[in-house]
């Protein structure tokens, strides 16, 4: 027991920095240094250092690039010479040991603003990290995080690169330890290999391995980071940055405003008493009530919600020739019974049709004015609450105006159906399960559709794939002239 423990302390005290000599003098590899890259405007220079400091922060948490101190990156950028090239920026990541350098930049391009982070190897072992990244945000926050999001992407496939340091007592040290996610147990290498790892520290680890392995001098051991909790972080910071900004409080500029309260107010009590004095236009007055600074009506909107209106009164009068009495309940000779269940329909479900002309309104409002709705944190929540209580409802909030629509008449139209030939069961039992069918697929869309919001998209988006132009002339066997356009992009 007292050997046992002793071994243990030895092994202990071999993985600390003052322990074994070679090891504890040995850098970590797979080092990288992050250069910001600075701006004329004050600004962008301020989100390229923040951006920077966000890109070094993802590499340090995944466990596979170390990143270089920004002290000492802050003064290799003071000794470079104002307006020098890249070869300047690689001869201060060389200075700075560093296997890797990655450049940040931050411009404005029309009203989005572009960030961009280009990775260079300086060491030849890491040439297949080359590459560059390009993403876009019309919130300024959003460009740190982007980037880190996608820097954090890069690492889903990189396993642990790891050196054989030393051997001591039938042990290999190794250049890999808890920071790249190395624990005790047992690993594969990229050759099948197995490698046993005893004991680790921060930078260091014990292992025992097979001679095959132990004679290449470097291992490449299958264990990936788990990029999932940091992505969903970023995510989450993402969301509340663009909610934040896009919200009718933030866009508006009026942090007092009650958008949420206003938004509920406006479908319960607002709404039905303007439409009750303007059907159809009174859906588009009622939309100024929650703040929006310019509003304009969508014309198609007003007009189709306002046909339906009419329709809820008058098609039962159409439909027999204008012979039956106008209110529902009111029996003549001409109106049998069926159509006085479908009068009764029509008219109890007008609040309905001022609902959906309202959120239809609502959803022209929120998208060219570039706004949020209300209870956007909750988006698909909200939403599926909407569609079940109004048809379309939570379509219309997601900003896709025709499914909407298009929902609402299906629903109305069966749900009409069904009460119009409720004494005949086999048609109310066809009709019933129509309905069903298309309220489920309803729900299910609405609660699990992306919103259709184009300057929220935007936010969500993960890295732009720039194109590039290519234009040639040659001469053709005719002798004529031919000209060639070509684009090229990735994907």
């Amino acid at each position: 027991m007292i050997s046992e423990t002793l071994i243990a302390i030895l092994l202990l005290f071999t993985l600390m920095p003052g322990g074994v000599s070679a090891a504890a003098k040995e850098p970590v590899k797979g080092t990288i240094a992050v250069f910001p890259v600075s701006q004329a405007s004050a600004q962008l220079s301020a989100l390229s250092q923040k951006s920077a400091e966000a890109i070094a922060e993802a590499f340090n948490r995944l466990g596979r690039f170390v990143p270089v101190e920004e002290g000492r990156v802050q003064t290799a950028i003071d000794k470079i010479p104002e307006g020098s090239g890249e070869e300047a920026v690689m001869k201060a990541a060389t200075e700075l040991n560093a296997d890797l350098y990655a450049t940040v930049t931050v411009y404005m391009m029309g009203s989005s603003i572009i960030g961009t982070v280009t990775i260079n190897p300086v060491s030849a072992g890491y040439q297949q990290m080359k590459q560059s990244i390009a993403v876009r945000s019309m919130v300024p926050l959003n460009i740190p995080l982007k980037l880190a999001r996608e820097v954090a992407l890069l690492h889903k496939k990189l396993p642990v690169e790891a050196s054989i340091l030393e051997k001591r007592d039938g042990l290999y040290v190794l250049s890999a330890g808890q920071w790249h996610g190395i624990r005790p147990g047992r690993y594969r290498t990229d050759r099948g290999q197995t490698v046993i790892v005893r004991n680790t520290s921060r930078y260091r680890s014990l292992a025992s391995l097979p001679d095959s392995a132990a004679k290449s001098g470097r291992l490449t051991i299958r264990d990936y980071p788990s990029v999932r909790g940091v992505i969903r972080e970023i995510d989450d910071r993402i969301e509340y940055n663009t909610n934040y900004r896009y919200s009718l409080a933030g866009a508006e500029g009026d942090r007092n405003i009650d958008p949420e309260k206003k938004f509920t107010a406006g479908i319960c009590l607002i709404n039905p008493g303007a439409n009750a004095c303007f059907p159809g236009y009174g859906s588009y007055l009622s939309t100024s009530y929650l703040g929006f600074k310019n509003t304009t009506p969508s014309i198609a909107g007003i007009v189709f919600s306002s046909a339906l209106i009419i329709t809820h009164f008058l098609l039962p009068e159409y439909m027999t020739r204008f012979k039956i009495n106008f209110f529902p309940g009111v029996m003549d000779g001409d109106k049998t019974r069926n159509l006085n269940n479908l009068q009764i329909f029509l008219w109890s479900t007008v609040p309905l049709t001022f609902s959906a002309a309202y959120l239809d309104q609502l959803s022209y409002q929120f998208t060219t004015n570039s706004v949020l709705p209300p209870f956007f944190m909750s988006k698909n929540e909200t939403a599926l609450v909407l569609s079940v209580i109004i048809p379309g409802g939570g379509m219309f909030y997601k900003g896709y105006r025709l499914p909407g629509w298009g929902f609402y008449l299906s629903e109305m139209f069966l749900a009409g159906f069904c009460v119009y030939t409720r004494d005949e069961k086999k048609k109310v039992v066809y009709g019933g399960i129509a309905l069903g069918a298309v309220k489920l697929i309803e729900l299910v869309t609405a609660a699990f559709s992306p919103p259709s919001y184009s300057f929220y998209n935007i936010e969500k988006e993960g890295r732009i794939r720039p194109a590039s132009l290519s234009m040639g002339v040659e001469p053709a066997e005719t002798g004529d002239l031919v000209y060639r356009l070509g684009m090229t992009f990735s994907y």
